[in-house]
C-alpha cells in the first residue's frame, strides 16, 4: 500500500488508480509549504504514476502505508529532511504514544520515500488521520508534545501541515493554530 503527497495537483488529474483520500483547505504548522495545495491519494499496486513528471508545477513523491484511511475529517503531512538522524531517535520512540491520545492514526510512518516530480523530497514522511482538525492543532501544541516538537525542530528541516478531508478547515481550528504558533 502507498500513498502520493502531491501538490499542484487538482483530483480531477490523479492518475487512473489513484484514490483520493484529502484535498482540503490546508495550513502550515512549520516551514512553508511553499509547493501549492497538498492532496493525498491511495494509489494502487500498478498505478502509472510517470504523467506527474510531465506537469510542470507538480510536487509529488510516494510513501508507504501502513493501513487504510478511516473516517477521520482531517489528516496531518510530517514530512522533514534529517540534519541529525541520531538526535532524532527520542522523538520516534515517543510520538506515537503522544499523538495517539489526540486520536491520531498512522497510515504511512516512516516508509520509503520515493520522489515523483518537483524539487522537495523528504527523507522521511508520515501521515497521520485525526478525528477533526481541532485534534491537530490539540496535538501540536500540547504540553506532552512540546519536548518532541523542540527535538524534531532541531533534528530536521520539518515540515507539518494539516490537510482537511475536504472543504474548508474550521475557522476556531485556524485560530487557534494562528495562536499556538504566535507563541512558539
Amino acid at each position: 500500500m502507498r500513498y502520493l503527497v502531491a501538490s499542484g495537483l487538482s483530483a480531477t488529474q490523479l492518475p487512473k488508480g489513484c484514490h483520493l483520500v484529502a484535498d482540503g483547505e490546508a495550513i502550515s504548522f512549520e516551514q512553508p509549504w511553499s509547493f501549492g495545495a497538498p492532496l493525498i491519494a491511495q494509489v494502487d499496486d500498478g498505478a502509472d504514476l510517470t504523467a506527474l513528471k510531465a506537469k510542470p508545477k507538480v510536487s509529488a513523491f510516494l510513501v508507504d502505508g501502513i493501513a487504510p484511511p478511516g473516517a477521520g475529517e482531517a489528516f496531518a503531512i510530517g514530512a522533514h529532511r534529517m540534519r541529525d538522524s541520531e538526535a532524532f531517535k527520542p522523538y520516534i520512540a515517543r510520538v506515537a504514544d503522544v499523538s495517539k491520545a489526540f486520536g491520531c492514526r498512522y497510515i504511512a510512518r516512516g516508509g520509503t520515500v520515493t520522489p515523483l516530480a518537483g524539487s522537495f523530497v523528504p527523507d522521511r514522511a508520515v501521515l497521520m488521520e485525526f478525528p477533526r482538525a481541532d485534534e491537530v492543532a490539540a496535538f501540536y501544541f500540547s504540553e506532552s508534545y512540546a519536548p518532541l516538537l523542540r527535538i524534531r525542530l532541531k533534528a530536521t528541516e520539518p515540515r507539518f501541515v494539516l490537510v482537511a478531508r475536504a472543504g474548508a478547515l474550521p475557522e476556531r481550528t485556524r485560530g487557534v493554530i494562528a495562536d499556538g504558533l504566535g507563541k512558539l
